[in-house]
């Protein structure tokens, strides 16, 4: 399913009007794939970028798309007709003066992402002489709040690899197996299932019952192995298709105390009163954590939720980036709208027992919410 670029251009054009910018400039980043679809790996060191991947956005008409020789091959991937190649040795200065020139810009007000080269920016300024800097970064995080169904598909993709990988990885779950050995397999098991990359360094946290307590729950050494009486917090996601996925689930190694099956069954119960309630206009971002809450504190385990979510924050959106804006934090009090896509990270703690949570995708709707991810709620004790 095709994304819709019009509507980002149009959307991105209509903000600069409101703030009077004559040009925006994104590096290679997460505006960028999301302006041009193209999938440059921007999310790993610059050492592997260039400075001559931007995209140039006039006020009005069409954006230029300049790329180094190298990520030349990238061209046909785009929406964008007018593409400048920077052939290896040659000026970008010179490139860049030229593709001004041509957008015809009435005034110097220029936008920047926050991942323009600092190489670039001292390039725009000699081209345009008196120009006026301004943040770019967030012009368009009206629009990618908001997901297009080919966004959908493309995340519901990505979790459905997301439940997948974490069948695989169960099974790697035995006496004597470490943290960092099941962090390995986690990533592992990703791109053996077609993963470009991890959203984020996939985490695996043991908490020992009857353990120290101390101010964090991850005390346990992370090349100690696995014992019996041990809780596991599994934090994972990846990255297919240019989109984002972010999970968890927990599980108990050994006989489980009534308490700690009680307090991961609450955790679900939660998420899955929370999401019922969910569609376009229910209620405010705000509201979702003390919609959980007060699940938890019928189910007698609220003060274990609010000794870790202590911000009241319960997630994030997601899309291209793992952590979009707006988070699910007491802070953001616009309502739900349909197709936003977002994260909820409840987690519990009883500190010196166990630490447990629960992260699934979920999709809002015109009325009624759906999990894009749908691992097995039910399975706990190994």
């Amino acid at each position: 399913m095709s994304l819709n670029f019009k509507r980002r251009l149009v959307g991105l054009q209509e903000k600069m009007t409101d703030l009077g910018l004559d040009l925006v400039v994104y590096g290679s980043c997460q505006n960028f794939q999301y302006l041009t679809g193209l999938l440059i790996d921007w999310r790993r060191g610059t050492d592997l970028m260039s400075g001559a991947n931007n995209v140039f956005v006039p006020r009005e008409g069409e954006p230029i798309l300049t790329l180094a020789e190298a990520f030349s091959d990238h061209a046909s991937e785009t929406w964008i007709r007018d593409i400048r190649v920077l052939e290896r040795g040659a000026d970008y200065g010179e490139l860049l003066r030229k593709v001004l020139s041509n957008l015809d810009l009435r005034g110097r007000k220029v936008g920047l992402g926050d991942h323009v080269w600092g190489s670039t920016v001292v390039e725009i300024g000699k081209a345009m002489g008196d120009v006026e800097f301004h943040s770019a970064e967030d012009l368009m995080d009206h629009l990618r709040m908001i997901k297009d169904p080919g966004e959908v598909e493309r995340l519901r993709r990505v979790a459905e690899l997301t439940d997948r990988v974490m069948e695989e990885v169960l099974p790697r779950i035995e006496e004597g197996v470490t943290q960092r050995d099941l962090e390995l397999e986690v990533e592992f098991q990703g791109r053996l299932l077609g993963a470009s990359d991890v959203s984020f360094p996939p985490t695996v946290g043991f908490v020992k019952s009857g353990s120290e307590v101390a101010e964090t729950p991850f005390t346990y050494p992370k090349e100690k192995g696995l014992v019996p009486g041990t809780s596991i917090a599994f934090d994972i996601g990846f990255v297919m298709d240019g989109y984002c996925s972010d999970f968890g689930r927990s599980f108990y190694f050994g006989p489980a105390s009534t308490e700690v099956k009680k307090g991961y069954e609450a955790l679900h119960q939660g998420v899955l009163e929370t999401v019922d309630r969910m569609y376009d206009g229910s209620m405010r971002v705000c509201d979702l954590y003390p919609t959980l809450e007060r699940v938890l504190d019928r189910l007698g385990y609220g003060d274990y939720l609010r000794a870790r979510l202590k911000t009241r924050t319960l997630g994030h959106q997601i899309g291209v980036e793992v952590h979009e804006p707006p988070w699910l934090s007491p802070a953001y009090e616009e309502p739900l709208r349909a197709n936003m896509v977002m994260a909820l990270e409840p987690k519990v703690w009883h500190a010196g027992e166990y630490y447990l949570r629960v992260e699934d995708i979920v999709l809002v709707g015109k009325r009624k919410s759906e999990f894009l991810t749908n691992f097995d709620r039910e399975l706990f004790q190994l």
